[in-house]
């Protein structure tokens, strides 16, 4: 309890200078993440139907892939734990298994259980006045037994991120929202292809599943590329899946 308090203060201490959000996710670390082993965390705002990051530490790039944007509509624990307003704590080898699976090795989910195979991640809301207005996560080097106090900690952290995320001098960039991507543009013809891809189909076989072209085939994949941000067809269907938008292909 006592470690636990005095990460509430050094986080507090740290707010209190209105940080850039990388700097506030790195007090979560070195703060009331320290005493369960804390190794990295992100801060994300709530703009639905989207959550964005606004602020990361600890990441490896590979790790952080599909974080910046995630439609609220997915079935994950940081989307979960911003509509229930309750934290949610799962052991990094189910996350991997249920939000990965061998289909997508080289997913972040894959990445953070083959650094912290013994770890849990948190994910949990940031409240304001009653509100969730964003939601961050938190990623242990250890599995914990969590107890009511536990839980109490990770809701204190919840109320003081809302204090400091819902005032004007944040350190919140105002350029963050407009770097959002635009997930939604994605058109039905490009998520169903991109599922196809993340099944680990061809070109030649999407082509035929689909009775289009081809060349359609690879237009449409690189537009969505594009619209992604990503640079080869494998990390449009991983981003695709981390925003929620695939289409399933073969049932």
């Amino acid at each position: 309890m006592e470690q636990s308090l005095a990460g509430l203060a050094h986080l507090l201490e740290v707010l209190g200078s209105s940080p850039h959000p990388d700097v506030a996710a790195r007090a979560i670390v070195e703060g009331p993440g320290a005493p369960y082993g804390a190794e990295c965390a992100a801060v994300l705002w709530a703009r639905p139907p989207h959550l964005l990051i606004v602020g990361s530490h600890g990441y490896r790039p590979e790790e952080a892939s599909g974080l910046p944007t995630i439609n609220l509509a997915a079935d994950y624990p940081l989307c979960q734990a911003y509509l229930e307003g309750a934290a949610i704590i799962v052991p990094h080898d189910v996350s991997a298994d249920d939000y990965a699976g061998l289909a997508r090795p080289g997913s972040r989910w894959q990445h953070l259980r083959r650094r912290l195979p013994d770890g849990d991640m948190v994910s949990a809301p940031i409240h304001s006045h009653g509100h969730a207005v964003g939601a961050f996560s938190l990623n242990l080097s250890r599995q914990h037994t969590w107890t009511s106090v536990d839980i109490a900690i990770l809701d204190a952290v919840s109320h003081v991120l809302g204090m400091w995320m819902t005032n004007p001098d944040s350190g919140i960039p105002l350029e963050a929202e407009e770097s959002m991507v635009e997930s939604d543009v994605l058109t039905p013809r490009q998520r169903l292809i991109l599922g196809l891809v993340a099944e680990g189909r061809t070109n030649l076989s999407i082509s035929h599943t689909l009775g289009i072209s081809m060349s359609t085939v690879k237009q449409e994949v690189s537009r969505a590329m594009d619209l992604l941000e990503v640079a080869d067809r494998r990390a449009a269907a991983e981003r695709a899946a981390d925003l929620g938008l695939l289409t399933g292909g073969s049932g």
